[in-house]
């Protein structure tokens, strides 16, 4: 589709910042009169953007803990390396699990290094990247960068560190001789590592894609050249972010429901576009996608700091949308909260149990450890569903103004959602061939949303080759030649773009946010989505197989 990286990067500062303006609300949450008091509703602590007034006090302190992190043993749980090795071997991505399990990451995370860095009043700023699409200078200043000579340089001296470590972390055994699922092995077992070489292995040697970096690559962006691509800015932009909070219930918004957080079933907008994206381009050359370098294109991505920074927005995006739904009278959580007891299990009721809440918030998360390097007590989803788990909130940044206009809109009461089924054309995408699409609105479907503030959304099931890394645009209509659609272009509406090293077992769906744009391309009603590899014109790239579409909708809501 596109033939070189220029027409990815090819786009002025001036474009780049009017895609990511935003609005923010007047009625914001106070900030702290004095740091580490109770902030709001006796809040312990705030989380500050970066690139505030308070983010430099907050980032120095951030790199006291790091250094301090780097320098303990690997026996020590709260190494740096053994730290990031967490997210590794449990974090789920592409469920709904992804949200509460970085919420648990990021808050004992944050315990460290208020007992590491010696500031108690420390909280983990965010990276606001709507309102700065770029990595913050900070980010590039002492251990804060993963290129300092204080990492770990290549992955034999990796190896040559970690590998007892590993060895003797407790994984790999079952408690008392006796196997559970519900026991850190039982877990790594779901994840097909049986034994501490298996983790090795993904780490330092296949040679399909190894997780670690050498320096000078732990990162990819750089002081000189920051800025993220267009693509990347698309999908931070405020119309992503704001089509993102718009969704109704949380699998809608925090992804798709799955049988376990070790398997992936969909991504809505909040993880298939900006964190996806942010991941891929602060991991990349140039933020191009093409030549992966840096930590944060995978699974071993909090070796960066600005993992910590990213999630925290993240995070944060997940309590603008709580508020949102708290103010339109709307659920939170998944269905049946409302039933939850504080009961033991084994003396719930049927009808308790019964519910996608209950699944969601028993399912086991086993690793997290606390400031002085112990198994948490909290285990299960549900520990970490609210932010008062770790007493703190957030300065108000982009997406605050859906909270104030929920506020003004009756309770309760659910937008109108119509689901318009399409068909598949082109069953398969591979090299310069488009897998694509048809959905047939009705005759003033997109005028009417547009009117009513509505969102409009695709829906797109794929199977994609195994273990698959590459990226993929999605272009609606526009001319057949598609070698000149860029992110500038009014026919491209979003990019799939694959973070970690996941083996793909089943069908994954995206949720793709259409945009207001859609009334200029699509007038008549005819919706033709196609799903073309990023990068399958450049000579001599293997893509690896062929991405095959199994359905297509639009949704209105």
């Amino acid at each position: 589709m596109i033939k070189t990286p220029s027409n990815v990067l090819s786009v002025s500062r001036r474009d780049a910042l009017k895609k990511t303006g935003i609005a923010l609300c007047a009625s914001m949450l106070p900030l702290a009169s004095s740091m580490g008091q109770p902030v709001a509703n006796g809040v312990r602590y705030r989380r500050y953007n970066a690139t505030g007034p308070h983010g430099p006090r907050m980032l120095k302190s951030y790199a006291k803990a790091v250094r301090a992190m780097l320098a303990l043993p690997p026996e020590d749980p709260r190494n740096w390396y053994r730290h990031a090795i967490v997210h590794t071997v449990d974090c789920p991505h592409g469920n709904w699990w992804f949200l509460p399990w970085h919420r648990g990451y990021l808050g004992w995370f944050e315990q460290i290094c208020r007992e590491l860095s010696g500031d108690p009043q420390f909280a983990l700023p965010y990276w606001d990247w709507t309102a700065e699409p770029k990595v913050p200078d900070g980010m590039f200043d002492d251990v804060l960068d993963p290129n300092h000579s204080a990492y770990i340089p290549t992955a034999p001296d990796f190896e040559a560190r970690l590998k007892r470590a590993i060895e003797n972390s407790g994984y790999w055994t079952s408690p008392g001789g006796v196997f559970q699922t519900r026991s850190q092995y039982g877990q790594l077992l779901m994840r097909r590592m049986r034994f501490d070489p298996d983790l090795m292995f993904d780490i330092v040697t296949d040679p399909s894609g190894r997780l670690f970096y050498d320096q000078p690559g732990a990162r990819g962006l750089r002081r000189e050249h920051p800025e993220f691509s267009p693509m990347t800015a698309a999908a931070v932009s405020i119309g992503t972010v704001h089509a993102a909070l718009a969704a109704q219930d949380f699998p809608a918004f925090g992804s798709f429901k799955a049988p376990n957080h070790s398997a992936m079933a969909g991504f809505g907008i909040l993880e298939a576009q900006p964190h996806n994206l942010v991941h891929r381009c602060v991991g990349s050359r140039d933020c191009n996608f093409v030549d992966a370098m840096g930590f944060m294109t995978d699974m071993l991505s909090p070796v960066d700091p600005i993992f910590f920074l990213h999630h925290g927005n993240m995070d944060r995006l997940w309590d603008v949308w709580t508020r949102k739904q708290q103010a339109l009278g709307l659920p939170t959580l998944p269905a049946g909260s409302e039933l939850r007891t504080d009961l033991p299990d084994d003396q719930k009721s049927p009808e308790e149990k019964n519910t996608d809440y209950f699944r969601w918030a028993s399912e086991p998360m086993l690793f997290f450890v606390d400031s002085k390097g112990a198994p948490v007590a909290k285990t299960r989803g549900g520990d970490y569903e609210a932010m008062e788990a770790f007493n703190y909130d957030y300065e108000p940044g982009s997406g605050e103004d859906v909270v104030a206009q929920a506020k003004g809109k009756p309770k309760g009461r659910l937008a109108a959602r119509r689901v318009f089924s399409g068909k598949v054309v082109d069953r398969l995408g591979r090299g310069g061939q488009a897998a694509s699409g048809l959905v047939q609105l009705p005759a003033g479907t997109i005028e009417q949303a547009t009117a009513a503030g509505s969102v409009l959304v695709a829906n797109l099931t794929l199977n994609f080759p195994h273990s698959e890394h590459n990226d993929y645009v999605i272009v609606v209509n526009g001319p057949e030649d598609l070698s000149q659609v860029d992110a500038a272009s009014p026919f491209y509406v979003g990019a799939i773009a694959m973070f970690g090293h996941h083996a793909h077992g089943a069908a994954l769906s995206y949720v793709i946010p259409l945009g207001q744009k859609l009334g200029q391309v699509a007038a008549d009603g005819n919706v033709r989505l196609r799903i073309v590899p990023m990068h399958a014109a450049h000579e001599g790239m293997d893509h690896g197989g062929a991405v095959e579409l199994l359905a297509v909708n639009v949704e209105v809501y």
